[in-house]
């Protein structure tokens, strides 16, 4: 027993004494002053003890004062006794564990049922929406068709009160919700640079890179590193030199654009995008290198681009063409008119997701998501490190939190930033909900010991009826043991009994694998114990169903 129920049980049993011997020496009171006990009511000893100033009262005060003192000694001691036995008593551990389900009213007690604008719902128990308040972060493991979707996705977009960007494969996310979003006066953005209809908002990658020369190479090479993450030990060299390419190429266009500013340029060439590095790095149709050779000899170059066009120009024939074979290799879908289009201007800035309310959807048709995964993972990427250079306790406009709602988020691939700011993003008010298919996945992706990092940071974990059997496994371990008391009967020349405790897992990997479409399990780390709840299903809620309004209108690129 814990010690604050040890002290609360020993208040009330106070309090019970106290009001039984207030009885008890009533009934004493009659008893020794010789008077019939069938005249006793409960406050006869307040009757007899008020009467004590009286003057034919006066020779059976004593007794009266006796009566009190016996009444409220004997049941005093007794709660003395009892008092002493319960905090001596030490509590008895069972030998295999003590794991069991949470109740609604621990769910209650750590303020679960409450609704606040920062809240993300995670189930439902007892027919009441079970939610997480603050800053910490939401882990799904979910099968795919185990209703992700209906049970979280949905339910989060129709009742998340601030900022929100959601990976929104398919686009269904955004048709059901974003009419519901809008009419809280949150701007509605629809990033969808693969649109067959032409319908998407744009966002230009390169359109945040610092005016200041002190600060643009810096900013360039976060974009690199990006674009060109750290590969196996072979690779090396060729990701350093297609790092190089690229700050030779954008800082070309760059001090181009300072250089047309400068003299007043009429038009010009404007903010360089990525679709424009990609035709300056393709060349005029004449020799390549000898093309590049004569843009590093540009008056308006900074030391810094010659020294990196120096060095790509410095390579071999056939190490140059490789290097430039690396470089465009991420860049290569830029060749496709609407993703150029798309990112060539901005509707929408994500340094602003934490001073207003918005919500960026970032839909991906299914069968152009591996074409796409680059450009969401740079997306992420670079809204992750955008907002988590400045404090909001420093910056009064940063007032809202963003949730960053990553359904499918192994198929972006490993987003570096998230494996490395993933213990301390929650302070810039930016918020995680990843969605996987199983803990394997996500080891798969990032490696064991980052997604063991990634997990831990994870306040609040969902599992759903996982399909893998080591999953089911590695669940059931997590939710720990609990122990069973078993009866044994032994037929010899008598019937004996007796009684042996036996470890079980809370719930047995075939019990999680059979849990059913309707449940969910889920660990807290402000809770001691796993909760078993149920899962949401928005289409059968009123709640949810009357915000299913018309999708916001979005415009068409002309192309």
């Amino acid at each position: 027993m814990l010690p604050s129920k040890k002290y609360s049980l020993i208040a009330i049993i106070t309090l019970a004494t106290l009001l039984l011997g207030f009885v008890f020496s009533g009934y004493l009171t009659l008893l020794f002053l010789g008077l019939d006990t069938k005249l006793f009511t409960w406050n006869t000893y307040y009757q007899y003890y008020h009467a004590i100033g009286q003057p034919q009262v006066a020779p059976f005060v004593g007794k009266i004062k006796w009566a009190g003192y016996v009444g409220f000694g004997l049941p005093l001691l007794v709660l003395l006794v009892t008092g002493l036995v319960l905090l001596l008593k030490k509590d008895k551990r069972s030998l295999h564990g003590d794991a069991r389900f949470a109740t609604g009213a621990d769910l209650s007690k750590h303020g679960m049922f409450k609704k606040t604008g920062q809240s993300i719902v995670v189930g439902s128990h007892g027919g009441k929406l079970v939610r997480l308040d603050g800053q910490q972060f939401v882990i799904l493991a979910a099968p795919t068709r185990s209703g992700k979707g209906v049970g979280v996705v949905i339910p989060n977009l129709l009742e998340y009160g601030e900022s929100l960007v959601v990976l929104d494969i398919k686009q269904e996310n955004f048709d059901l919700t974003s009419g519901w979003r809008a009419s809280q006066g949150q701007e509605i953005y629809l990033f969808n640079p693969f649109a067959e209809d032409r319908r998407t908002h744009r966002w230009n990658p390169l359109s945040y890179v610092s005016d200041d020369p002190a600060f643009r190479v810096s900013d360039l090479m976060s974009i690199a590193a990006m674009l060109y993450p750290d590969g196996a030990e072979d690779q090396k060299f060729w990701v350093s030199q297609a790092r190089n390419a690229f700050m030779a190429f954008t800082l070309y266009l760059f001090e181009n654009w300072d250089d047309e500013r400068s003299s007043g340029f009429p038009g010009g060439s404007g903010t360089p995008t990525l679709g424009s590095v990609y035709r300056l790095s393709s060349g005029d149709g004449t020799d390549l290198k000898k093309y590049l050779k004569a843009l590093s000899e540009r008056s308006f170059l900074s030391a810094n681009a010659r020294s990196a066009f120096a060095n790509m120009l410095s390579q071999a024939d056939e190490t140059f063409a490789s290097i430039l074979g690396t470089f465009k290799e991420p860049l290569n879908a830029w060749i496709n008119p609407v993703l150029d289009k798309a990112t060539s201007s901005n509707d929408f800035l994500l340094t602003d997701v934490r001073r207003k309310k918005m919500t960026i959807y970032i839909g991906i048709q299914p069968n152009k998501l591996a074409e796409s995964r680059l450009i969401i993972n740079l997306f992420f990427s670079q809204l992750i490190n955008l907002n988590t250079k400045e404090l909001p306790k420093s910056n009064p406009d940063l007032k809202y939190q963003c949730l960053l709602l990553m359904d499918e988020f192994t198929s972006i691939g490993k987003v570096e930033i998230i494996a490395s700011a993933v213990s301390y993003m929650a302070g810039y008010n930016i918020r995680l909900l990843p969605i996987i298919q199983s803990m394997s996945q996500l080891d798969a992706t990032y490696g064991r010991e980052v997604s063991r990092t990634i997990i831990t940071n994870h306040a609040l974990q969902i599992l759903y009826a996982p399909r893998e059997q080591q999953d089911a496994n590695d669940y059931s371990d997590m939710l720990g043991y609990t122990t069973i008391r078993k009866k044994n009967v032994t037929h010899a020349r008598e019937k004996t009994h007796s009684f042996t405790e036996e470890r079980r897992a809370l719930m047995l990997p075939q019990e999680l694998k059979a849990m059913g479409p309707d449940k969910e399990v889920f660990l807290y780390e402000g809770i001691p114990h796993p909760v078993k709840c149920d899962k949401i299903r928005y289409y059968k809620d009123r709640y949810f169903t009357s915000r299913l309004l018309p999708k916001v209108d979005v415009p068409m690129l002309k192309v």
